[in-house]
């Protein structure tokens, strides 16, 4: 079984769609921590509290790093998933998930994208299920990438 999953909103600037984030992460019985990772704006200083009370009243957990590689180094995550909107990119499905790691799902909350050099430390994939690209929606990315991981370690398929 899988040590932990963990679903982390990078560089969100909209509260709204960080608490959204939140609900999806605390609604899904795989996630262990939901994580932002260098909030911006509106997002940091009213989505962070707001999400942290959330986290709180449900006694789940919530943690905030100003940096991805703080995921491996702080949280010792050992396999990450960035989901992308590129062709050219395996499917989750389609990826090595080892199931006895700890996994993170990476999601773009914002207008700042994944730099090269944040995509080397894991693997892009995108989801075969969203066919227009050109209207991406951090929430569906990460309830299909959710549903596709519970699948593949919990069922043995996607």
């Amino acid at each position: 079984m899988v040590k932990a999953v963990y679903l982390v909103a990078y560089a969100p600037s909209s509260p709204q769609r960080l608490q959204d984030l939140a609900k999806l992460a605390y609604s899904i019985n795989i996630v262990s921590v939901f994580i932002a990772i260098k909030p911006v704006g509106m997002a940091a200083q009213v989505g962070v509290p707001e999400v942290f009370r959330l986290a709180y009243k449900l006694d789940k957990r919530f943690a905030v790093f100003p940096r991805l590689q703080d995921l491996k180094d702080v949280m010792n995550i050992e396999q990450l998933f960035f989901i992308i909107h590129h062709n050219d990119v395996p499917d989750l499905c389609d990826v090595g998930v080892d199931k006895s790691s700890s996994i993170a799902i990476i999601v773009q909350a914002g207008e700042t994208s994944f730099t090269k050099e944040d995509l080397l430390m894991g693997t892009p994939v995108k989801l075969k299920e969203i066919d227009d690209h050109r209207f991406p929606n951090p929430v569906a990315d990460a309830a299909i990438a959710l549903m596709k991981l519970k699948n593949m370690v919990v069922n043995n398929k996607c």
